[in-house]
């Protein structure tokens, strides 16, 4: 397993916060954007089971906190297989899922089970963590604005450019802007909103992620600036852990998001491995 920085205590505090952050997200859809996206979601052994049957991102069909409110059994890992393969049969076999596995997940040696599936590793997602200690100065001649649930369309609008999102996706985004421990941010250049972020604060912890800025303005201290609003408003707001997750530090990646972490104030807890079933081809 990966090697941690922090305490068990602590990364299952991170973990929760990311997984409440994504359940609230899917509860929020309503029946027309599960009908449109084939959106479904169950719990399993305290793991949060996420899919969107009608995309192939890894980010929208997922597990999170596998084997860390209880040890995964065997039994566990058919029921998640099957979760995944009980998809409409006009969408044709499945095209994948991940587990995001911490490395406190429990037993030991859980990944000669996921072999023995045909689940296979390939990327990392590199958790980070900082505590409530004041945000850094951030210069940007950017404003970064909080914008309400009637502002949903400037923040919905800039990350569906970046993303290429659906009709259907950017519908069902906008149902958290403006929702109870959720904040949403945009960076305006003058009147045109360029680059994005959100918040969101539960039971002490907050989960700052969404983060999305428009090719042509990256490098201009976007995300920096919005990273520091976020993490006032979150310390302001009661928080004493803040999380994030970034690609991880491999020669091949950009790095831009891993600089701005650690100008943040925020320190690498754990790489948290992405096994992904079936393997792609």
């Amino acid at each position: 397993m990966p090697v941690s920085s922090v305490s068990r205590e602590l990364a299952l505090v991170i973990e929760r916060v990311e997984a409440q952050a994504r359940r609230d997200h899917y509860a929020r859809a309503t029946p027309e954007d599960r009908a449109a996206l084939g959106i479904r979601t169950c719990e399993l052994d305290g793991a949060l089971v996420l899919a969107v049957d009608r995309d192939e991102s890894l980010l929208l069909n997922r597990v999170l906190g596998l084997g860390l409110a209880t040890p995964v059994t065997e039994h566990a890992l058919d029921e998640l297989l099957a979760h995944y393969t009980a998809r409409p049969a006009e969408l044709g076999p499945p095209t994948g899922f991940a587990i995001n596995l911490s490395p406190f997940a429990a037993p030991a040696g859980i990944e000669r089970s996921l072999e023995r599936r045909g689940f296979r590793t390939f990327f990392h997602h590199l958790k980070w963590v900082r505590e409530d200690s004041p945000a850094p100065e951030a210069r940007t001649e950017l404003r970064i604005e909080c914008v309400p649930a009637a502002g949903a369309t400037a923040w919905t609008e800039v990350s569906a450019r970046v993303h290429a999102s659906s009709p259907a996706h950017v519908a069902w985004d906008r149902r958290t802007v403006g929702q109870p421990g959720w904040s949403h941010y945009v960076a305006y250049d003058g009147a045109e909103g360029v680059a994005v972020g959100a918040l969101f604060v539960h039971d002490g912890a907050a989960w700052l992620g969404g983060a999305a800025t428009l090719e042509a303005h990256r490098g201009r201290g976007a995300q920096g600036a919005l990273l520091a609003r976020r993490i006032r408003d979150a310390i302001q707001q009661g928080a004493r852990r803040l999380t994030l997750e970034t690609a991880p530090a491999w020669p091949h990646l950009p790095g831009e998001s891993l600089r701005n972490a650690a100008r943040a104030g925020f320190y690498p807890a754990y790489q948290r491995p992405s096994w992904i079933w079936p393997v792609p081809s």
